[in-house]
């Protein structure tokens, strides 16, 4: 059992930490005041389906106000992260984290400027980088590669575009598959988002996605459930005419499921996600991550199942075209 601990029956994030480091790693998140070609008028000025807008506040705009601003307002994101956190992990080593919205969608110099204020932060020995795949240039892979840039990641959700269309993407899976091949071929490692309970999807379709992640084979996944919020395009169907959504045991099975045919090299960042509570409409089970988690390790161990028990190993192919 590849990557297995004596917790997980999969390769958890934590455990490649210890074995590749030797220590424990905390994310901090950080808003770099990033907007998004699906938000600001260049593809849509909806966004995806599901996206609340909720990220980028006061820090927006703030790289017109000087490196000095840009700075604070990093360091004060990470220091009240950092008291929050000191409690229970006294000496954890910590990660910039930009996830909110698009963060390569800004001038070169300026990414730059925001990624070496973070680097700078005390702790701080590694950012990772959420975007999207048609927002990644070879410019940004050399800033990468400069930046102690630790991973990549990318959302692809789904590889049925039919789907991805519904969810208001505004890429295809061969896109994803151009930004991806350019990333690997810089060994710059990737995690990939996936979401279980797209409307219109079974497991049988949900797998094949699973299937197209043993083919590329990122450096790790994360997998969370549709999450329905107040506000959204997606919220607003659903109050109109509520539509069927995976219950916490068939998300549990669908998530065992994919475990088991998943290649084991292959660290799980994330089994569960939950939205803002006060603006989350359904499924309102995703709040209790605990439950869930639990939930899976022990659908794992009633099974004697764990992460590659099924996974099928042909020879793959270092690209995919």
């Amino acid at each position: 059992m590849i990557g297995c601990d004596s917790v997980n029956r999969y390769y958890a994030l934590s455990t490649y930490f210890q074995k590749k480091y030797g220590k424990k790693y905390i994310k901090l998140s950080l808003d770099g005041g990033f907007s998004c070609p699906n938000r600001d008028g260049k593809l849509s000025h909806k966004g995806c389906i599901f996206c609340s807008g909720e990220g980028s506040g006061d820090f927006s705009g703030i790289v017109e106000k000087g490196q000095k601003v840009i700075s604070d307002s990093l360091q004060n994101q990470a220091e009240s992260q950092k008291q929050l956190l000191k409690t229970k992990w006294s000496n954890a080593h910590f990660i910039g984290y930009f996830q909110n919205y698009t963060n390569t969608y800004k001038p070169l110099e300026e990414l730059g400027q925001i990624y070496d204020a973070a680097l700078a932060i005390e702790g701080i020995e590694g950012i990772a980088i959420s975007t999207r795949p048609d927002c990644i240039l070879e410019a940004h892979i050399k800033l990468f590669k400069s930046k102690s840039v630790m991973w990549v990641e990318l959302g692809l959700q789904t590889i049925h575009d039919a789907r991805a269309s519904w969810l208001r993407r505004y890429y295809d899976t061969d896109d994803f598959l151009f930004a991806y091949n350019r990333l690997k071929a810089a060994d710059i490692p990737v995690v990939v988002h996936l979401i279980l309970g797209i409307p219109g999807e079974s497991k049988t379709d949900f797998l094949k996605t699973i299937d197209f992640m043993n083919t590329v084979k990122p450096f790790g996944i994360k997998l969370h459930m549709l999450n329905v919020l107040k506000g959204t395009d997606l919220g607003i169907l659903y109050e109109d005419k509520p539509f069927d959504l995976l219950s916490e045991s068939v998300y549990i099975d669908w998530v065992c499921d994919a475990l088991e045919i998943l290649d084991p090299e292959i660290v799980i960042h994330r089994l569960t996600g939950d939205g803002p509570k006060d603006l989350l409409l359904a499924p309102r089970w995703v709040l209790n991550k605990r439950s869930v988690l639990n939930g899976i390790n022990k659908c794992l161990v009633t099974r004697n199942s764990y992460q590659g028990m099924r996974f099928n190993k042909d020879p793959k192919t270092e690209k995919v075209d």
